[in-house]
C-alpha cells in the first residue's frame, strides 16, 4: 500500500457544498447522494418492454443459469441511473440567498447549476467529491417554529438534478472553489 491508501474510513461530519455561490454557504447536512441502476423489470418498466425471462421449463432445471440472467437483463446502451433529490440543510441566518434561488427559479431568471459535494478529511483537505449536475431547486422548507422545545432553526432547499458523478480532481476543485479570500484576506470554506 501506498501512502496515500486509507483503510478507515472518513468521518462524515466533515464535508464542504458549493452551489455557486460566492461566499460560499455552510450546510450542516446533505441528504441523497445515492445513484440507483434500474435493471430488470425496473427497466422494462422505464423502457416499455418486458425483459423478463419467462421460460416453460420446470422450476429444477436451472439450464445455464448466468445466460439466463444476463439475457434478462437490458443492454448496457438501455440501463438506466437514477438518483433522488439532493437535499441540503443549513442553519437560518440573515442571508436569503437559498430563498433567492428558488424565487429565481420560478421567474424563470436563473439556469440550473453544477452543485458540488466535497468530503474533508481530518486535516480539511479535500478526500472524496461529487458532482450533481444541471441541478435545480425544487423545494424550499423552512424552520419547524415551536414554542416549548429550543433548538436550531434550520432551512432546505430540495435540488433536483440530472445525476451524480464522481470529481476525479478533488483537490483542484476545492483550490478553485474554496482556496479563493474575502476581501478581507480570510479564505472562505
Amino acid at each position: 500500500m501506498s501512502g496515500d491508501d486509507r483503510s478507515n474510513p472518513y468521518r462524515r461530519h466533515r464535508f464542504a457544498v458549493d452551489i455557486g455561490e460566492r461566499p460560499p454557504l455552510g450546510f450542516t447536512a446533505v441528504r441523497g447522494l445515492s445513484v440507483r441502476v434500474e435493471v430488470g423489470e425496473e427497466a422494462a418498466a422505464a423502457d416499455g418492454t418486458n425483459r423478463t425471462n419467462q421460460s416453460d421449463d420446470p422450476w429444477w432445471d436451472f439450464g445455464d443459469w448466468f445466460d439466463q440472467y444476463r439475457d434478462a437483463l437490458p443492454s448496457a446502451e438501455r440501463r438506466r441511473t437514477r438518483s433522488p433529490d439532493l437535499e441540503l440543510s443549513r442553519g437560518v441566518t440573515d442571508d436569503d440567498r437559498l430563498w433567492d434561488w428558488v424565487q429565481d427559479w420560478v421567474a424563470g431568471t436563473t439556469k440550473p447549476r453544477d452543485v458540488h459535494v466535497v468530503l474533508l478529511d481530518e486535516a480539511g483537505d479535500p478526500a472524496r467529491g461529487w458532482r450533481c449536475r444541471a441541478a435545480v431547486p425544487v423545494e424550499w422548507t423552512g424552520p419547524e417554529l415551536v414554542a416549548d422545545r429550543s433548538g436550531v432553526a434550520t432551512e432546505t432547499i430540495e435540488l433536483a438534478h440530472e445525476g451524480i458523478e464522481p470529481i476525479a480532481d478533488v483537490q483542484g476543485l476545492f483550490d478553485r472553489l474554496w482556496g479563493e479570500t474575502d476581501g478581507d484576506g480570510r479564505r472562505w470554506g
